[in-house]
């Protein structure tokens, strides 16, 4: 009896070890994961941000206000301005313009980006070409520690 006993206790605290290590691991997910998704919401937001700038500028040439002024001269006036604006909460902003065609990038220090385009028409008005999110992979990671023998 007492030799049942025994195997009964060392298996309860075989299980003991297993569940504590996959809630451990299952905690670390859970964390990149939140951080990974918080970063793509600011990003979205800064680019929003952008977009909004961009078509109050080009609203400001439809209606009149910067009279003498193409819509590309006035976005490019803007773009330092545009970007400065929505780089903040950890979000980096970058924006260039060739053409007709406004490129900004947004990142965050977690390596996760977004890149969109805008094409600027001919009647003051504009189209999203590109929205497209990208991670930059790093080998070395966070560091965490999924299981470690001593746990």
């Amino acid at each position: 009896m007492s030799l049942l006993t025994l195997v009964i206790v060392l298996c309860l605290a075989t299980m003991a070890v297993l569940s504590v290590s996959t809630a451990q691991a299952t905690f670390a997910a859970t964390e990149r994961q939140a951080s990974f998704t918080d970063d793509t919401y600011k990003n979205e937001t800064a680019a929003q941000r952008f977009v909004a700038g961009v078509d109050g500028v080009l609203n400001e040439v439809r209606s009149g206000q910067r009279t003498g002024t193409s819509s590309i001269a006035a976005i490019a006036g803007e773009l330092p301005a545009l970007a400065a604006s929505v780089s903040e909460d950890g979000v980096a902003a970058q924006a260039s313009i060739e053409g007709a065609v406004v490129h900004a990038t947004f990142s965050t220090e977690s390596g996760r980006s977004l890149e969109i385009e805008l094409t600027v028409k001919n009647g003051r008005t504009y189209e999203i070409t590109q929205w497209k999110a990208t991670t930059q992979w790093n080998e070395e990671g966070g560091g965490e520690t999924l299981w470690s023998p001593s746990a």
